[in-house]
């Protein structure tokens, strides 16, 4: 990536102008500002933690994202001679609905796998490092705390937590990466569907001193469920689902919470040891019905929010961040209409809507209180029709328009795959020779022609920077 974004202009040492202001630099906000940055978009990114957040969160990477992870170069993409080779495989791996091993998850052998195990502390710091690279200004320390939108930009108010100073941005947009409480969600007007809370749960790290005591792997007791995931080389992650109501509040956990819920959950006093990095959840789901108001804009958390099931959360988000930072990229260069962010709008609620529904259905099953529940589904997911559904809203495949990887050999045998033509984030369009046109598209699209392997239901295809079929003929 040689690409780098523009010089930020100060006015005074407390004024910043910039592009874009993100707000909260967890995954999806440096995605989005990665992704910024490599259209030359000026982005300044505001955290508040000082540093990366490395408790124990999601590390389950699905099909579709790890496909999008590759078009950037996050992940290597399937090479030209292996598409060739075997460009109608699929490989498949096992995975839990609702705790129950019930799922097969598969991809196309053009594609980078099934699943992967990816802490999320390692993407974020990847995704840092490409977004500082590329130019992205990002202030870790820092908070904003107000937001004023005016009709031509967006105005912020930042404290600098270490200076114990305010600074204020002003941006064309702010991109809420912010959390489920989120501050650019509350200045906007986005709508929201709510499904309150059933449980509560508390997951943390901590040695299990009597082996055996708290099963491996997951747990269900007539209170609710344990998930255990044993480590020979340090602390395991423990956590503890209570099924007996939500909480009323939500304080900061505590050791000896956490070894209460345990002892509520197992039915046995646990022995502990070493308890670290706690965090708290329950089912609680919403998602907004609209992700765009005005120069305001949502994705990650602060978009959809939901029980922390297989993952889905990062995944949405990340998908999320792919699919926003093209778009306002060509917003802000005057290239499109301000309606594309519209479209991103449309297209994530939908999916969200998808992804929150599941999670609640996931619940539901596991609460011990509605066995009948999750006997019914487990028997439809012997369906194959059913199951096959499922496996791929789960791993983010069913979102409709997605073109898988391939080669195209042009006439003096130079080799392409689609990874690597949309590495910088540009439309490509494909065609079989010169005489065959392409789809309209942007004067900037990358026009490659040559043989398609494997071959494709089109003739000549317009591909979007996120992998999406813009157009064909």
């Amino acid at each position: 990536m040689t690409t780098a974004s523009r010089p930020h202009s100060s006015t005074t040492d407390s004024v910043l102008d910039t592009d874009v202001l993100v707000v909260g630099g967890g995954p999806v906000g440096m995605l989005v500002a990665a992704e910024l940055a490599l259209q030359q978009i000026r982005v300044v990114v505001v955290e508040t933690r000082t540093e990366l957040d490395i408790r124990p969160r999601a590390g389950t990477v699905h099909a579709r994202s790890l496909s999008l992870l590759a078009r950037r170069g996050y992940l290597p993409s399937t090479d030209p001679e292996t598409i060739r080779r075997d460009p109608h495989g699929v490989r498949r791996t096992p995975f839990q609905f609702a705790a129950q091993p019930v799922l097969t998850i598969s991809a196309p052998s053009v594609e980078p796998g099934p699943i992967a195990g990816i802490p999320q502390a390692r993407l974020e710091a990847a995704f840092e490092e490409r977004a500082r690279a590329l130019g992205a200004r990002i202030l870790r320390g820092h908070t904003v705390f107000a937001l004023d939108v005016r009709d031509n930009a967006v105005v912020a108010d930042v404290d600098d937590l270490a200076a114990k100073r305010s600074l204020r941005v002003h941006a064309e947009y702010v991109v809420g990466a912010d959390g489920a409480r989120s501050l650019v969600a509350r200045t906007g007007d986005f709508p929201a569907h709510v499904y309150p809370a059933t449980m509560n749960a508390l997951a943390g790290l901590a040695f299990s001193e009597t082996p055996g005591q708290i099963p491996p792997g997951w747990n269900p007791t007539p209170t609710g469920w344990t998930m255990h995931n044993p480590n020979p080389y340090g602390p395991a992650r423990i956590v503890a689902m209570d099924f007996s109501g939500p909480l009323d509040h939500r304080p900061e956990p505590s050791a000896a919470e956490y070894r209460q819920r345990l002892e509520y959950v197992l039915g046995a006093t646990p022995a502990l040891s070493g308890v670290s990095h706690l965090t708290r959840f329950s089912d609680h789901g919403r998602f907004r019905t609209s992700l765009r108001d005005g120069r305001l804009l949502l994705a990650g958390d602060a978009a959809h929010s939901h029980y922390p099931l297989g993952g889905q959360g990062l995944n949405t988000g990340m998908q999320d961040a792919f699919g926003l930072g093209w778009r306002l990229a060509r917003v802000i260069t005057g290239r499109d209409r301000s309606e594309i962010l519209d479209d991103y709008s449309r297209e994530r609620v939908a999916v969200a809507s998808a992804v929150v529904g599941n999670t609640v259905l996931q619940s539901r099953m596991m609460n011990p209180r509605t066995p009948e529940l999750r006997d019914a589904v487990v028997a439809m997911l012997a369906v194959p029709v059913v199951h096959d559904a499922l496996a791929q809203l789960i791993s983010g495949q069913f979102q409709l328009g997605f073109q898988h990887d391939l080669v195209v050999t042009e006439a003096g045998g130079r080799e392409h795959t689609l990874a690597e033509l949309l590495r910088e984030g540009r439309f490509v369009a494909i065609r079989p020779d010169d005489h065959t046109p392409v789809p309209d598209g942007p004067a900037d699209a990358v026009v490659v022609t040559g043989k398609v392997t494997p071959d494709q239901a089109w003739t000549s295809a317009l591909v979007r920077p996120d992998s999406y079929l813009a157009a064909t003929l």
